[in-house]
């Protein structure tokens, strides 16, 4: 009998993908497809979800013309995408991506009204901004549509919206709804009368919270028709992308780590208790009791490509870029950079922060431009790290790395010599997939729960980076540096505005 096969279903900010999987692990199939962002106006990010579930609909169908024996699928899903239903279920208006910024107001409104941003943090888990505070986006539709919210019946997020186009339920998990400002992410599977009634929204309007790999229904026949899936198929709630990456990568225990490097990247470190920092965005995790902490730039991967396309466009490749990054010596012959090409997320949260080179002089070659920026990388991810340390006793030796700026052999390398660790590059990239597919396997009785141990592990073993020691006082000495830098200049940047 052939092992039964199992849906990953990875919605992304700007692509979908599906990937099918055996219950074993193997992977079988995937096909993924673009989806534009929607910018109505500067500082707004939306999703046309009728776009966006056609988008679902062609991956599903690509991935499973042909195949018998689905037994189970599973969402990973961008977060916080606010979604409002009316009474049909359809959704009233484009969704709002954790990208946009139109609700800042909104969200200090509600911080205000809870005692300032530092009680918001202490009783929440998360700082008060638009992307870890969702219901201020639905406090910006109530004022500014409010002929979107006379029709709104219920609201929810990225993955209550594809449960409910697959299975005609609605619901959300924890690990989403961390971000949506209307429940304690020390409490997460309760949403929080207080946080409510600061809102001002009705509590019928909010969804059922249910664990992630809990089944919300199963394919409907007419979604069936639509995406290929046998009907009758159990569907799991699915959770947000990130907490679907650290399940398959088995963050279990305190301090076990890792980090996703693409355009953003984050350092993800795994809490047995829900002892948060300031300086983290903060989630529940796929298993109970354990909560998720993330350190998030906003530009690593982004000011690489900046370089790339905007200052040394002779060097139209990212393989050019590295090649002749590595013409300059380690520490870039003295040249430092800030990344905070569109503000920056942890650890300084400061929309207004500025992009810098420091050091510049009449020597300085395009090479030490570039390596500099990646090295500032680096440095900023030290931050995040030597914060977890300090904070959580966290020590490691080495840390799993995915994200497509895994493949930068430079940049590996430099993070490998500056934080001191081991970085262990996947060969298989896809694990947020992945994660969702084995949530799939849960709701579809493949396996027991969570923590079943016939769910098979990520097998995935790709290149290692170890720490050049030879480095490490020259490291030890710029980070010194670029620690210091950003609270003597945030002044100054402040002012250009």
């Amino acid at each position: 009998m052939n092992a039964p096969l199992l849906v990953g279903l990875d919605a992304g900010t700007s692509s979908v993908k599906a990937c099918i999987f055996k219950a074993s692990g193997e992977l079988v199939r995937q096909a993924s497809q673009e989806v534009p962002i929607v910018a109505p106006r500067p500082g707004w990010a939306e999703l046309d979800l009728e776009y966006y579930w056609q988008a679902v609909s062609g991956v599903l169908r690509e991935t499973t013309a042909g195949l018998e024996g689905i037994a189970g699928l599973g969402l990973s899903v961008t977060t916080p995408t606010t979604v409002l239903f009316a009474e049909d279920g359809r959704a009233v208006r484009p969704g709002i991506l954790y990208l946009d910024n139109r609700s800042t107001g909104e969200v200090s409104e509600l911080s205000t009204a809870l005692g300032g941003e530092a009680a918001f943090q202490e009783y929440v888990g998360n700082r008060p901004i638009p992307s870890t505070c969702s219901v201020g986006t639905v406090c910006w539709i109530k004022r500014e549509e409010p002929e979107s919210w006379e029709k709104t019946t219920k609201i929810g997020f990225l993955n209550t919206f594809l449960v409910r186009q697959l299975t005609g339920e609605l619901a959300v998990d924890p690990t989403t709804a961390s971000y949506s400002g209307l429940l304690r992410v020390s409490l997460p599977y309760h949403w929080d009368d207080k946080l409510i009634a600061l809102a001002k929204i009705p509590a019928n309007l909010l969804p059922a919270l249910r664990p992630p790999y809990a089944r919300a229904g199963t394919v409907t026949k007419r979604a069936a028709e639509e995406t290929g899936l046998p009907p009758g198929l159990p569907v799991a709630v699915g959770s947000a992308d990130t907490a679907a990456a650290s399940f398959t990568l088995g963050l279990k225990r305190h301090g076990d780590a890792f980090e996703s490097a693409g355009t953003s990247d984050v350092l993800t470190f795994c809490l047995e208790e829900p002892n948060f920092d300031p300086a983290f965005l903060n989630r529940a995790h796929v298993l109970p009791g354990r909560w998720l902490a993330h350190g998030a730039m906003s530009t690593a991967g982004g000011a690489i490509d900046w370089l790339r396309r905007q200052v040394f466009r002779e060097l139209p490749t990212p393989f050019d870029l590295e090649r002749e990054g590595e013409k300059s010596p380690p520490g870039a012959k003295g040249i430092i950079f800030l990344p905070y090409l569109a503000g920056e997320r942890s650890p300084i949260f400061d929309p207004a922060a500025r992009g810098l080179w420091l050091g510049l002089r009449l020597n300085t070659e395009r090479a030490d431009l570039i390596r500099a920026v990646y090295e500032g990388v680096a440095f900023a991810l030290r931050q995040i790290y030597e914060k977890a340390k300090a904070r959580w006793g966290f020590e490691l030796s080495s840390i799993p790395c995915v994200g497509g700026a895994a493949q930068s052999r430079l940049g590996l390398q430099v993070r490998a010599d500056v934080l001191g660790l081991t970085y262990k590059v996947l060969s298989f990239q896809n694990v947020a997939a992945y994660g969702a597919a084995m949530l799939g396997g849960i709701a579809g009785g493949i396996f027991r729960g969570p923590l079943d141990p016939s769910i098979p592990p990520l097998s995935s073993t790709g290149q290692e980076f170890t720490p050049n020691r030879g480095n490490k006082n020259l490291y030890d000495k710029l980070f010194s540096i670029f620690d210091g830098l950003y609270p003597q200049i945030k002044e100054a940047m402040h002012a250009l505005l």
